[in-house]
């Protein structure tokens, strides 16, 4: 049985991302099928599926990593990539392409947020560096802010990521796939984090195929499989009937592959 995308008109007010009828082809695979998807504004929007299902596809889309085969992406207002050059846009990706090796420091990796007020050049200021140990704390990393970033667990360097994007004070968070890996500890910090900054009006919009996660992060749903399933509010698109469907629709073998094209292509 084929369920039909749920009708759903969040809060009036501006979209943060507007998706119209998104199809994208990776090789001999369609990761994405007539998607369109609203993002409000100064909520969380999670995009829940299988791997393989588009989420990432989707996200790079986004950041201007995936040319569409056809449809419209417009971000913040604006089309992708001048609203990437305006700074407003802060992303962690699946894979965070850190050089353990590299001798940089989680306090270092934290300032390249500071680069949509600091230009490539100019030194960081008193005001800069206050963000980057603000933002530190606020993910619960003071403590390591001289480390160099190799020496950190797993977790701890995906909460150096998103105190990246708190330094950097976008308007638009985009994450993919943040708690793979992630212990408790560091998972709640994350949802707190998140929490806050919607509060005060950002956005975020976060893939994830964790269903233990999403009652406590999301506002709304969006279920990908390739298309677009169902978006609404939690309790209605995570029902067992939906989540059926959701789990059972694709063919194994594209899902697979679109999964396997889609983390190669991550950053």
């Amino acid at each position: 049985m084929t369920v039909q995308p749920l009708p759903y008109s969040p809060h009036t007010g501006p979209l943060a991302a507007v998706v119209t009828d998104l199809t994208v082809d990776r090789g001999q695979v369609r990761a994405l099928d007539s998607v369109s998807l609203t993002v409000p504004s100064g909520e969380i929007t999670v995009l829940l599926g299988p791997n393989g299902s588009g989420k990432s596809t989707l996200l790079q889309t986004l950041l201007g990593l995936v040319t569409p085969t056809a449809g419209a992406v417009r971000i913040l207002g604006q089309p992708v990539r001048k609203a990437l050059r305006s700074g407003r846009v802060s992303t962690v990706p699946q894979k965070d392409a850190l050089d353990e090796g590299f001798p940089i420091t989680a306090a270092e990796v934290v300032m390249q947020g500071r680069r949509r007020f600091t230009g490539a050049w100019r030194r960081p200021s008193a005001e800069d560096r206050d963000a980057v140990t603000e933002a530190l704390g606020r993910v619960g990393l003071t403590r390591v802010a001289s480390r160099r970033i190799g020496e950190l667990s797993g977790g701890q360097r995906r909460r150096v990521l998103l105190a990246r994007c708190l330094a950097q004070e976008a308007d638009l968070l985009l994450l993919d796939e943040p708690f793979n890996g992630m212990d408790a500890g560091s998972e709640e910090v994350y949802i707190d984090v998140l929490r806050e900054l919607t509060a005060a009006g950002r956005t975020a919009l976060i893939s994830t195929h964790h269903l233990g996660t999403v009652e406590r992060l999301a506002d709304s749903v969006a279920l990908l499989n390739g298309r677009l399933v169902a978006h609404g509010p939690v309790a209605e698109t995570t029902t067992p009937q939906i989540l059926s469907t959701l789990l059972g629709a694709r063919p194994p073998a594209a899902a697979a592959a679109a999964d396997h094209t889609a983390e190669e292509a991550l950053p």
